[in-house]
């Protein structure tokens, strides 16, 4: 008779990522961080339920985020590198805007059968002041990993003005700046997100370099000459029209010889995989109207239309799971 178990583990899997974020949330990792405490303990430092503290506790040591010792418990190395505010590599703030994402993902059958999203991504793209802030410095936090990464192949020696193209946090463009002295870049997004992102920006120490302009690649025409681009985890969020109209939007300022890099969350060109590009395509469906993911054939052609020719594509492996295309403007 088969066995259902991998049916009851997938139903389950939430419990998971719920007492991960709960924890987040309570600041209970970094409470832990001030030394080694009983559940008691650790409640009076929490202002937390004793009993329900001691629940989540043994949920967090079975997942081996904390560890138990004489009744104590302390901080994993995971934890203690990843979710103790102040860390280098603090993970708080993208895990806080998962757990905005979170009670979107029941409404998926909804979506689903109507094709849309449930609720208006607005409310973390300006129109909700907290849920902006998570969402902007949670992608900062995730960028901070997955941009050094990126930033490492993506080629811009002699290059002297990039265009960020719905770049968020601005963190990308930052990176770049770094590695790259002479590299002047603007970030395009958004009223709501490019307003944190001249924070970042200039935590970083490029805000001499990388300017933050208001962008709504919907709305707006770009202007200006660039010889470089960067759009990256940004088509995602849209249907082939819109990302072509996009790529067409870039065309028309980038020079020829100029050089665009797409990075994004890629499917395999038959669309059934891999799996983390398959659900991140589904978490994009319950965040936003025409979320999708596409794949490199797809966005080679598309780029052929614009103007572009794909020279290399790069694919990075997990955690990072993006895929990076460098392409030339030919036309």
């Amino acid at each position: 008779m088969m066995n259902p178990a991998p049916l009851i583990e997938m139903a389950c899997a939430y419990w998971h990522s719920a007492t991960l974020i709960a924890a987040v949330r309570l600041d209970l990792f970094t409470r832990l961080a001030e030394g080694p405490a009983t559940p008691a303990e650790l409640a009076a430092r929490l202002g937390t339920d004793p009993v329900a503290t001691d629940a989540l506790l043994t949920g967090l040591a079975s997942l081996q985020l904390i560890a138990k010792a004489d009744d104590r418990f302390t901080n994993t190395a995971l934890a203690d590198t990843f979710l103790v505010a102040g860390r280098p590599a603090f993970l708080g703030p993208a895990l806080l805007y998962n757990g905005d994402v979170y009670p979107l993902w029941a409404d998926l059958h909804t979506v689903v059968r109507e094709g849309d999203a449930t609720r208006a991504p607005d409310q973390y793209l300006g129109d909700d002041a907290d849920r902006t802030r998570n969402f902007v410095y949670g992608m900062h936090h995730r960028a901070l990993g997955v941009g050094r990464a990126v930033a490492q192949v993506i080629r811009l020696d002699g290059r002297r003005r990039l265009a960020d193209v719905g770049g968020g946090p601005g963190t990308y463009s930052a990176l770049l700046a770094q590695a790259n002295p002479e590299l002047s870049a603007e970030v395009l997004d958004l009223p709501g997100v490019v307003a944190i992102a001249r924070e970042i920006v200039g935590s970083m120490g490029v805000g001499d370099r990388v300017t933050c302009s208001p962008f709504d690649y919907y709305r707006d025409t770009l202007a200006g000459q660039y010889d470089a681009a960067l759009i990256s985890g940004v088509l995602h969020r849209e249907q082939p029209a819109q990302v072509q109209a996009i790529l067409a939007n870039v065309a028309r300022v980038v020079e020829p010889g100029g050089v665009l890099y797409i990075s994004d969350v890629m499917l395999d060109d038959d669309r059934v995989g891999p799996v983390f590009a398959a659900m991140f395509a589904l978490n994009m469906r319950v965040l936003a109207h025409d979320g999708r993911c596409h794949s490199v054939a797809e966005q080679t052609a598309w780029l052929a239309e614009a103007g572009f020719q794909v020279t290399d594509v790069v694919r990075l492996p997990a955690p990072i799971h993006y895929t990076v295309i460098r392409a030339e403007r030919t036309t």
